[in-house]
């Protein structure tokens, strides 16, 4: 006790001095960041060995400086996996710490045999509900501007002196808003990739963006967003509305969902006459979109925070990817009543082109190798890039189409516990025959 009150008096001291007594605050130059590429792969190798404790303690371990929402939940996940439920409870109560907002988070993880009971369940079980009546109003919804306007002093700072620019990218990721946090895990994946785009391969681009982005022109979109919000939530009752957060990205995606939010990459929408173009490649020249295309992505984003999928079996395959996709891309056109209109639609409605295609993903539907289909701009060359997506948009509307109860059928887009059943009661069921007959044969060489 003596120890302990001495402790309280020379605190007491050094604060009349104006110092702090708690754990002096971390510089930016001593934290790390994980490197995501080399994280991921160590993931893959320790699941697939079953070592789960040990996956989710390097997990936190990684985020301990970096203190994303989402690779809490990632370790939370695996804790959950291996049956350490205590642990996966106390890692989601710091995602939501740090910003995780999918009340239905829980759905997402392994279902158990055991029901699971407990004080620490039920406090948890309050939070998420709690994030659920806040979402649940139209109102949640906002286009949240901050780590764009940000960003902007660190990139000049960056680019004033290059020698500094990778330490100015970790302070804008460490001191930037926390959603910029979660799009480091999801996206940047590491400094030397921020800095390979950012400084080196595109600096006269986003020296261009900085003119070019105005929050006025977000607010510009918002009324057509909230339209399409709006006839969503009729044909979806429990339909959630988490905020929308226009990041800086590194020119690799217009959009992506974690579980605090939606993320659109403010860099991808910069097309004007004026822009340079010299920096860019091919596919990013094509890629890169008019602000007038930010409705439809942002409600194809919303549609991945609404995504509830069960489906433990066929979760690494082409047919998961596709549909994950797929629904997104149909659900715009549901909700904002625009028929989708694209070249790769254009170039499926060639016979010839249809038949190949279509026989090709026959074989590979259960197969795990997604990469001719999805997120493939600039490595493809048979065919036009991200055709997953289209095929995903047609079987995900064929069963739409077919089923006679039209909101259920939403619901079941949204939160299958069987994929295949969703191809099944499509036009495109002959994939899925023709798929485990492949997979059939393949089992008995």
């Amino acid at each position: 006790m003596k120890l302990r009150h001495t402790a309280c008096v020379l605190s007491l001291g050094i604060l009349t001095l104006g110092i702090s007594c708690g754990t002096p605050e971390k510089k930016v130059s001593d934290m790390r960041l994980p490197n995501m590429e080399r994280l991921f792969n160590f993931y893959g190798d320790k699941q697939a060995a079953g070592d789960f404790k040990a996956l989710a303690d390097s997990l936190v371990r990684a985020n301990e400086d970096l203190q994303s929402s989402e690779l809490f939940v990632q370790a939370a996940y695996v804790y959950w996996e291996g049956g350490e439920t205590d642990s996966a409870i106390a890692v989601l109560h710091k995602a939501i710490d740090q910003g995780m907002c999918n009340p239905r988070i829980l759905e997402k993880f392994p279902k158990r045999t055991n029901e699971l009971k407990g004080e620490g369940l039920a406090a948890l079980q309050e939070r998420l509900d709690s994030i659920d009546m806040e979402l649940k109003k139209l109102s949640h919804f906002e286009l949240r501007t901050e780590a764009m306007d940000a960003f902007w002093p660190y990139l000049n700072t960056a680019l004033q002196d290059t020698s500094q620019a990778r330490q100015q990218l970790k302070t804008f990721v460490l001191k930037g808003p926390p959603e910029v946090r979660d799009f480091y895990v999801v996206r940047y994946g590491s400094i030397d990739q921020m800095y390979g785009q950012i400084i080196n391969a595109a600096p006269e681009y986003y020296r261009y963006l900085e003119e070019q982005f105005s929050p006025d022109s977000v607010n510009l979109v918002k009324e057509t967003i909230v339209g399409s919000m709006t006839r969503f939530r009729e044909i979806y009752p429990q339909a959630v509305f988490p905020k929308v957060y226009i990041v800086p990205g590194i020119l690799n995606s217009g959009g992506t969902a974690t579980e605090m939010g939606m993320f659109l990459g403010g860099d991808m929408y910069g097309k004007s006459p004026k822009m340079p173009t010299q920096e860019l490649t091919d596919w990013q020249r094509d890629a890169i979109m008019n602000f007038s295309d930010l409705p439809r992505l942002t409600i194809h984003e919303l549609m991945h925070f609404q995504q509830n999928y069960q489906d433990q079996q066929h979760r690494e395959t082409v047919l998961s990817a596709i549909v994950h996709e797929g629904v997104c891309d149909f659900m715009v056109e549901l909700c904002s009543g625009e028929v989708l209109v694209n070249d790769n639609l254009e170039f499926l409605s060639i016979a010839e082109n249809e038949k190949w295609i279509f026989e090709e993903l026959a074989t590979e539907l259960l197969e795990e190798d997604a990469s001719k289909w999805l997120y493939n701009g600039g490595s493809i060359e048979d065919r036009p890039a991200d055709l997953g997506y289209t095929v995903g948009y047609l079987i995900t509307k064929s069963y739409y189409e077919q089923h006679p109860d039209k909101k259920q059928a939403v619901y079941d887009l949204l939160n299958s516990n069987d994929l295949t059943e969703i191809v099944k009661n499509s036009s495109y069921a002959y994939l899925l025959e023709r798929s485990q007959a492949q997979t059939s044969q393949n089992l008995s060489l």
